[in-house]
């Protein structure tokens, strides 16, 4: 080990916290600070949304703007890192181990996803006018019964996540009080701010929050997995079963508060803690077949995160197509910063755990390794208070990114886009405004009654309805895609995701309920397809769209695009770093600390980033003062 037992006694053997609220009073001081700073960061984002409105209009101030490459890279990193990065992820590889590693290959797929479909949405918004994220669907295809579906399929998934992060904010706030605060007014208080920053300042307050939310996270981030290694060791140091912080403690304590005592050994009745492999030696194993097809899925899952409504609104916000590129760049080393603490959080308090008192075992892993490390000293728990502010700033950030995209939907596609196009922009940015109300209410709602087992489905649920968007998207935008196809795929993808769900699903253990529909739907849309292709109707192809995919390669005329061959080898390799090629159940070599298979899927993300990287190099996007002709004004 890098230092000796003496020399981190106290941290490692555990400590009784302090249940009283006299020892979170600086917590909390330091909460209040951020609130209030984010207050003032509203009221500038509202000078911004006032001058912003004189020169653009209500709508194009409060739904869009035009950001650089730094505030843009910012918003785009708080929106897609979200409470679950700083909750979940720690407390999956508490329960997993290894298996969290998914997590860093995750967002290198959404960056395969932004190489996929950005240039070519960011070109033709810029040049079209857009400030809906589905803009692009209602331009290409023009029929409403596409613009309603679509938004279906965009706003619902989007009720079920801002229900998570409901839950998540409320559940770090009571933990932080200790249960003084009830789940209700935890509820209020994240609804209340959310909205006050989305009236003050619409886009513009959710872009410049964002900013000083990811400074927070990047910084707590950067921190975080030394502080851990000084504490309780470096991971190599921790992972093997005879590591040098192995000790052995009693299980049976006298309350939930006390520390459990050291014993001798095994046969005693005590059980090992302090080396990740002597408590948990099933992380060391070679994953089973199920595992491997869940890791398979779960990445590919991701590359459709890119067309989430508030996800989409980053790429038709960004000041110019080079710093979108810029943008994307960098957030590929973004994982190897922000999964890579929760993962080490997490595999920590798996080592130490055994030796925690009652109430930190039974914690979250982000809760009880925080409720440890703040007792070690002064900067420990100065950290502390920074990851817990980091973790709201998460969770806000998020959720208010994702408010704004569900409101543009519903006020500017299906209200004004369908229902009262002579709605004036006055009205529709205030029936933004209370769309955002009621979805806050309908969330919070959900997350007062809704259990874990629920909460489940509507995530599987929410996942199905965001791949139903891939076609139309992703065809759209490179294949003169028929309406009538993409159409029928979405019907017949809802149709069954429902359907699935009633009756269950037979192989769920290897592929999930949503690639189920979504293969459902991506069949449907080849079959329709072929169908009106034979008839050879060419005009049917374009039929209401006023945007033609000739158009759009139009468009990108002047640009080098990414090159899809290498977009393909990103996402083959990330197929290929799945666990597939050992026996299960396998006792692994530890190299590093990492089981020898976590070791190669850890490789072959690195060989994701470099080949992402290129990727990004050979993208030369347009300068974009240069209007194509006939793309000047969207309709």
């Amino acid at each position: 080990a890098a230092q000796s037992l003496q020399g981190c006694g106290s941290a490692m053997a555990g400590q009784a916290e302090d249940q009283s609220q006299n020892a979170n009073v600086l917590l909390y001081a330091f909460v209040g600070i951020y609130f209030c700073l984010l207050v003032v960061v509203a009221k500038i984002a509202h000078s911004k949304k006032v001058r912003a409105i004189e020169s653009h209009g209500e709508i194009k101030a409060h739904f869009s703007g035009s950001y650089g490459a730094i505030s843009l890279f910012l918003t785009t990193f708080s929106t897609i890192y979200s409470g679950y990065t700083v909750i979940g992820i720690p407390e999956e590889a508490f329960a997993r181990g290894f298996v969290a590693l998914r997590w860093i290959g995750a967002t290198l797929v959404i960056v395969a996803g932004m190489l996929l479909f950005n240039p070519r949405l960011r070109r033709v918004a810029a040049v079209r006018g857009y400030t809906s994220p589905q803009d692009f669907l209602n331009d290409r295809y023009g029929t409403l019964r596409l613009r309603l579906l679509c938004a279906v399929c965009g706003v619902i998934p989007i009720i079920s996540y801002i229900t998570a992060q409901i839950v998540s904010f409320s559940a770090m706030l009571q933990g932080m009080t200790l249960g003084a605060v009830p789940k209700w007014a935890c509820m209020v208080i994240f609804c209340v701010m959310i909205l006050t920053l989305e009236v003050l300042g619409g886009m513009n307050s959710v872009v410049l929050t964002d900013v000083v939310q990811s400074i927070l996270m990047i910084a707590s981030f950067l921190t975080i997995p030394v502080v851990i290694a000084a504490e309780y060791g470096w991971l190599p140091a921790i992972g093997p079963s005879d590591c040098g912080f192995l000790r052995n403690v009693s299980p049976n304590v006298t309350d939930i508060f006390s520390v459990p005592d050291e014993c001798m050994g095994a046969a005693h009745g005590c059980v090992a803690a302090g080396c990740i492999e002597a408590v948990n030696p099933e992380f060391y194993q070679f994953p089973a077949r199920s595992t491997c097809c869940e890791i398979v899925f779960f990445l590919l899952n991701m590359l459709v995160a890119p067309l989430s409504p508030h996800i989409v609104q980053r790429t038709y916000i960004a000041t110019s197509d080079a710093d979108m590129r810029l943008v994307v760049g960098a957030m590929l080393l973004a994982p190897f910063i922000a999964q890579t603490p929760g993962i080490i959080i997490g595999l920590t308090k798996s080592a130490y755990d055994p030796m925690w008192p009652v109430v930190d075992q039974e914690a979250t892993a982000f809760s009880g390794l925080s409720a440890q490390l703040k007792m070690v000293g002064w900067f420990q728990y100065f950290l502390v208070t920074m990851m817990t502010c980091s973790t709201l700033a998460a969770i806000m950030s998020t959720a208010d990114s994702a408010v704004m995209g569900a409101s543009s939907i519903v006020s500017i596609d299906v209200v004004k886009g369908s229902l009262l196009p002579n709605l004036s922009t006055k009205n529709v940015v205030r029936l933004g405004e209370a769309t955002s109300v009621i979805i806050c209410i309908v969330a919070s709602i959900m997350g007062m009654y809704c259990s874990d087992e629920q909460l489940g489905t509507m995530i599987v649920f929410q996942g199905g309805m965001n791949m139903q968007l891939l076609p139309a998207f992703g065809l759209g935008l490179y294949f003169p895609i028929k309406e009538l196809a993409v159409t029928s795929g979405i019907i017949a993808g809802l149709i069954s995701l429902v359907i699935v769900l009633i009756v269950g699903n037979p192989v769920e253990d290897y592929v999930p309920t949503v690639y189920i529909s979504a293969a459902i739907n991506f069949l449907s849309v080849a079959l329709v397809q072929g169908i009106c292709s034979a008839r050879a109707d060419a005009k049917a192809a374009e039929t209401g769209a006023a945007l033609s995919i000739d158009s759009v390669r139009e468009a990108m005329s002047t640009s080098r695009e990414p090159k899809l061959v290498l977009v393909a080898l990103m996402l083959g390799i990330a197929v290929a770093s799945a666990p597939w090629y050992g026996t299960p159940g396998e006792e692994e070599e530890i190299i590093y600390g990492l089981p020898r298979w976590g070791l190669f899927q850890l490789a072959a993300f690195v060989m994701m980033f470099f080949v992402g990287a290129v990727t990004c190099a050979l993208w030369k996007p347009p300068m974009d003062s240069k209007v194509v002709k006939g793309l000047e004004t969207a309709t």
